[in-house]
């Protein structure tokens, strides 16, 4: 199909026809006059779909005696449908005529869109139409057609520079069931999948899904390579209608605005900006959180785990950059200084982007400092999202045995794990799976009686680096009490399993990555783990 308008065009005469004995179903009486299936479609409700030459549909004649005709195929010739198929001998008895486009060699039970609708939407529109009590006639049958699927218009406002290379929508299934009355529902089986729009014109591009209640993403790709994206709001998309999303690109984001009139189709309301908190890529190797883009990987022991340190700061939170704070909660990353002599906080951009974040543990297991004060609420916290994603976690000890295979005790060692070299985790194999670990230091607070901290990671023979360092986990590793032994003297420390890299060794084959007892109050990086 194009895009032109069809106009309605009535029939306005029946030609007079010959009193015959009835035909049976499929053939006409001997001697009957009888004339060819012609039928002259009309688009309900459409300003900018039309049949063009050569498109055919598959129409099915049902009388009350039984099929006249099943699924044949009739070409449209620019204004009509027609082909082989021929009428019964005229009578009093009339039938239901239906058809659906686009033809198929056997009535469709399913019907699948096309993932690249880039080149056009018509293979991916589905129409169908019926009338009951037609008489055979030399006049075409008017049919109305209506659109069984849903149609999304993006309204599209670039302030970017350059045209846009594409603009996609994720997360719908791309096939429905289609009912015998030419309904369409999703196909719950399908696979979710991405739909490249067509461009119609620079400020205006079309798809079609299948109707669904879904939570679309959509991914704008402009001329620079830049890829940006936004979740939108979870949504009922009816059969027939269409929903119009106002998109304004910024060189480095996406807005979802309210959508404008509805011109076509049946008006199904606008589509608003969604939760964006989190937008996942992970076919891409990345996801945005909080604005922020973190690269992704699954790793083999079949997680996916951030390959970058976080770098969120909730509100209400400063990030600290003083080790007299010693309940900063947040701090910035460590570097060397430039006498190559100690550590110190940078809080240049590109090398918090590069390093992430320093975390106190109950910070990032999402509690605020001094909320913690019983081993029974530390137990509780593991596996928790804390400041992660929703559907990701803070490491707990079983993600870290189950990737690098070595920990303290009482974890037990896992020799099968894949980032195991036989004797400790290995950084040089998790890297060459993308892994981009390093040691990142830390603030070394060894309980919450200590008025100061430390640089964690500086060592004079590595002078070039951090070499040292320690990652938040969350699962429960150990307690000390102001009066040793004596649980009603109160909490002096806690201690939670994490990740100790190190890179203090003579050749990187050498660096390693084990589990590791964390207090608490120490400030590590953070890395987060996909839930299963």
């Amino acid at each position: 199909m194009k895009k032109v308008l069809i106009p309605i065009l009535c029939i306005a005469a029946i030609a007079a026809c010959n009193k015959t004995v009835p035909a049976t179903p499929d053939q006409p009486a001997t001697g009957a006059e009888t004339f060819s299936v012609r039928i002259l479609p009309v688009m309900t409700k459409v300003t900018d779909t039309a049949f063009e030459n050569g498109d055919a549909i598959g129409v099915t004649i049902t009388r009350e005696s039984g099929a006249h005709a099943t699924n044949e195929k009739l070409t449209y010739n620019g204004t009509e449908f027609s082909g082989s198929l021929m009428w019964y001998a005229e009578g009093t008895a009339g039938a239901t005529v239906s058809a659906y486009y686009p033809y198929a060699d056997a009535v469709p039970a399913k019907f699948s869109v096309a993932a690249n609708q880039s080149a056009g939407t018509s293979a991916s529109d589905f129409v169908a139409g019926s009338k009951e009590g037609v008489l055979p006639s030399a006049s075409a049958v008017v049919i109305p057609f209506k659109h069984k699927l849903t149609k999304i218009i993006l309204s599209v406002t670039n302030n970017a520079a350059g045209e846009l290379s594409a603009i996609k929508l994720s997360g719908a299934r791309l096939a429905a069931n289609i009912a015998a009355d030419f309904s369409a529902t999703v196909d719950e089986t399908a696979a979710t999948g991405t739909i490249t729009a067509f461009k119609k014109d620079a400020t205006t591009y079309c798809l079609i899904l299948p109707p669904q209640k879904v939570g679309l993403t959509a991914t704008v790709e402009t001329a620079g390579g830049n890829v940006l994206a936004q979740n939108l709001a979870e949504t009922e998309l009816l059969a027939g209608k269409q929903y119009t999303i106002n998109m304004i690109v910024n060189p480095k984001d996406l807005a979802v605005a309210f959508a404008g009139d509805i011109e076509d189709w049946e008006n199904g309301g606008e589509i608003g900006g969604g939760d964006n908190t989190l937008i996942e890529q992970l076919d891409k190797g990345y996801i945005t959180y909080h604005e922020a883009k973190y690269t992704v990987a699954q790793m083999k022991d079949g997680k996916w785990w951030m390959t970058q340190n976080l770098r969120y700061v909730p509100e209400g939170i400063t990030v600290g950059d003083a080790l007299t704070n010693v309940t900063a909660g947040i701090y910035y990353p460590l570097v060397v200084n430039a006498g190559q002599t100690a550590a110190e906080f940078s809080k240049d951009i590109t090398v918090i982007e590069k390093r992430g974040y320093l975390y106190q543990a109950e910070v990032a297991l999402g509690l605020k400092i001094g909320d913690l004060t019983s081993v029974a609420q530390a137990q509780a916290l593991e596996g928790a999202q804390g400041l992660c994603p929703k559907g990701w976690h803070i490491p707990t000890g079983a993600d870290i045995i189950g990737l690098v295979g070595k920990a303290v005790s009482p974890l037990t060692n896992n020799t099968e794990a894949p980032y195991y070299d036989g004797v400790n985790g290995s950084i040089a194999l998790l890297n060459a799976d993308g892994f981009n670990m390093e040691a990142y230091g830390a603030i070394s607070i060894a309980d919450n009686t200590k008025t100061s901290g430390t640089f964690m990671g500086f060592l004079a023979a590595y002078k070039d680096k951090i070499s040292t360092g320690m990652m938040i986990g969350s699962t429960y590793a150990g307690v000390t009490y102001n009066t040793n032994g004596d649980e009603t003297s109160g909490v002096k420390n806690l201690q939670f399993f994490g990740f100790m890299p190190m890179t203090n060794k003579a050749t990187e084959a050498e660096y390693s990555c084990n589990g590791t007892k964390v207090s608490y109050r120490i400030a590590g990086a953070v890395r987060c783990v996909r839930n299963n």
